[in-house]
């Protein structure tokens, strides 16, 4: 039954995870929050049980296990489809999907080389790709937003929204900020609606937390302290 109450697997410090999360918190589903660290070796062990992968996110929902979390997203909103992550034409459908996948190929690539990369020339590049990449999906979003397709926050709000609540990571050791130009103003915008959003505030940790357990990224060692 898609009322059974799902377990959904996290870590706190995971814009992946939080991506699943947003969705449950938004459709207001009654869920079991797992915290997981899979840094942790003796964790890391029991939840390969779960997803073979050894990632966050995973559902498990009906004796049934879901990782990865634009899927997971999906899933959700298929088994719950009240207040849809979603929309019901086909090609909008396929619309956000296409700029979800862009969030994943194009911005989060660079976000993670502006943080691991340890010469300057490496970050200057990621920094202007990554601002470039902003400017490209958000030339695609609704004109009048304030989300991605209007009024609805949906799935790339979602897929990206994450990262950009990570952001103080990078200003804090990398002095990144989107600027206030006009250029901008269609994602600065978009930004100011979303971090406001409940679900924003009860899944994303103080800047203080997340600067600090991405030290081992920013000194070029993908690990958690």
């Amino acid at each position: 039954m898609a009322d059974s109450k799902p377990q959904a697997y996290i870590s706190w410090f995971c814009p992946f995870a939080q991506r699943t999360w947003l969705a449950l918190l938004e459709k207001k589903i009654d869920f079991e929050y797992k915290e997981v660290n899979p840094y942790d070796e003796s964790e890391r062990v029991k939840y390969l049980k779960i997803n073979p992968l050894g990632l966050v996110p995973a559902i498990v929902h009906q004796g049934h296990v879901v990782y990865e979390s634009a899927i997971c997203i999906e899933y959700i909103d298929e088994q719950w489809p009240e207040t849809p992550v979603l929309p019901n034409d086909p090609y909008r459908r396929a619309y956000e999907r296409i700029w979800s996948d862009h969030i994943s190929k194009k911005i989060v690539p660079q976000y993670y080389a502006m943080l691991l990369k340890q010469s300057h020339e490496d970050r200057e590049n990621a920094r202007k790709a990554l601002l470039e990449q902003l400017v490209v999906l958000t030339d695609a979003m609704d004109k009048e937003g304030p989300y991605f397709r209007g009024s609805a926050f949906g799935m790339v709000d979602m897929m990206l929204a994450p990262f950009v609540a990570r952001f103080v990571v990078l200003k804090h050791y990398r002095g990144f900020q989107v600027p206030t130009e006009d250029r901008y103003a269609r994602f600065n915008r978009w930004w100011a609606a979303v971090k406001e959003r409940d679900s924003m505030t009860k899944s994303t940790p103080e800047d203080e937390r997340l600067v600090d357990v991405y030290k081992g990224y920013a000194a070029g060692n993908p690990t958690m302290s």
